[in-house]
């Protein structure tokens, strides 16, 4: 295992990326792949593989006798020889959730996640502060829990102590937070939702910012007005990952946002889902709430004490990544027709089912990304880029099986050579998704290995 310095921070916000990966988008890297005199080859290789594949899928008459007889397909498995781990830090902030909370992972290490919130100032909803209204922080979390998921987590809400920005937040590095300037407290179980108070003094502070009027009012408040951070207070309870995009489903409980509580408020901004509420008369007289919506979130999460197993790799889709260089007898293939081609990874669960109490997100999909040169900042081209090549997990084998056919087409008969595949897990969304794999030393049936079919 060695370790890559990957410091430097992207100008692209992660903001807009999908909660689902890409598995079929090309890399925009290898678009430009030139082929030895022609591209007719590979692309006849490319026809027959479709063709056989179709055939063997087949169970009419229409198209039986196109292409070769499947019988004659040959299958050869190669042992992935160069394969390591990289310790990548991707980002953690402006993500589709943040983590929150602490968990003691035997198997994957000690986590600790404090999730950093700031307010807007706009007026779109809320056209001013008053003296006698309060704040409330409504937060809204995801189904995934990552610990005890019948315990309860104690947290504790302060103020951030340094100037920090959400697209430039990245795993295992931390932001000061101010612990004498306490905002507020809560305990959570397996709620939805819930609703903290926060203290008026920081309300009082807030509001001077918000309700000014001076010209230079957005540039001092993203200077100066730091946010918040939620703390744990426990270290072995779990972690609870906070929602900042909505679903499609009508039902979902919304999103994280502050709320603005005012007790003589008319109530115009209310809504069912949360977001605000109406506990005014029918004059519309009485208390009401407004939402306000977040200017800047994320959250610093920092692994610890992680253990070293001798045998197999671990992946984590915060911070650690897989380099596959390949390395194939191209004299040997060259003479071959090859329709095909599978990298393989098998997932070892058994030191996950000796911890089954634990509760972890589970892990569904590989993804992979190549680049004729490494970039400088690989961190940052596998957030920005969508995935070359993608696989979803078979439950019943706990196998993946990535479709790598271009790519061996290409380092076979390519003018241009392929660079390594960098192999991820899950996507980057601000959940924290770990697993356990099989290495060189396994089994044949469960290492890493390329499976590559060819036609006589």
């Amino acid at each position: 295992m060695y370790r890559k310095n990957l410091l430097n921070i992207t100008g692209r916000s992660p903001e807009k990326r999908s909660d689902r990966p890409s598995t079929s988008e090309p890399d925009r890297n290898n678009l430009n792949i030139a082929i030895k005199g022609s591209r007719l080859p590979v692309a006849a290789f490319l026809l027959l593989a479709a063709l056989i594949f179709a055939g063997c899928e087949s169970g009419g008459t229409v198209g039986d006798g196109l292409g070769p007889d499947p019988d004659e397909a040959r299958t050869t498995t190669y042992d992935v020889e160069s394969i390591s781990t990289v310790e990548a830090n991707t980002f953690s902030g402006r993500l589709q959730n943040s983590a929150m909370g602490a968990f003691q992972d035997p198997l994957y290490g000690n986590l600790n996640a404090v999730s950093l919130l700031k307010p807007a100032i706009t007026r779109a909803v809320v056209d001013e502060i008053g003296e006698d209204d309060t704040m409330s922080l409504k937060l809204t979390f995801r189904t995934p829990i990552y610990g005890d998921a019948g315990s309860v987590s104690r947290f504790e809400i302060y103020e951030v102590g340094e100037r920090w920005r959400g697209n430039q937040l990245r795993y295992n590095s931390e932001v000061a937070v101010d612990l004498s300037a306490k905002v507020g407290e809560f305990e959570v179980a397996d709620e939805d939702s819930i609703e903290v108070p926060l203290d008026n003094e920081w309300v009082q502070k807030f509001r001077e910012f918000f309700n000014s009027e001076e010209a230079n009012r957005d540039s001092l408040y993203r200077r100066e007005f730091t946010g918040l951070a939620i703390v744990p207070v426990d270290d072995d309870s779990k972690i609870r990952f906070l929602r900042h995009s909505q679903d499609d489903d009508e039902d979902a409980p919304g999103i994280t946002r502050f709320l603005v509580n005012s007790p003589n408020g008319n109530g115009e901004n209310g809504d069912e889902n949360g977001n605000g509420d109406d506990n005014g008369d029918e004059n519309g007289n009485g208390s009401s709430s407004q939402f306000l919506d977040l200017i800047d979130w994320g959250s610093t999460v920092v692994r610890s004490d992680e253990p070293d197993f001798d045998d197999g790799f671990v992946l984590h889709n915060s911070e650690r990544i897989l380099q596959v260089d390949v390395d194939l007898p191209i004299e040997e293939l060259s003479s071959k027709n090859i329709v095909n081609a599978k990298l393989v990874f098998v997932r070892d669960t058994e030191r996950e089912e000796m911890t089954s109490a634990i509760s972890r997100p589970a892990v569904t999909s590989l993804r992979g990304h190549s680049f004729q040169r490494t970039p400088s900042d690989l961190v940052s081209e596998l957030f920005v880029n969508p995935s070359r090549f993608g696989s979803s997990l078979d439950q019943d084998n706990q196998l993946f099986s990535i479709d790598i056919t271009q790519y061996i087409l290409n380092y076979v008969f390519g003018d241009i050579e392929e660079g390594p595949i960098f192999v991820s897990l899950q996507t980057t969304n601000g959940i924290l998704f770990s697993s356990d794999f099989y290495g060189s030393q396994a089994s044949e049936n469960l290492r890493p290995r390329i499976i590559i079919t060819t036609v006589e």
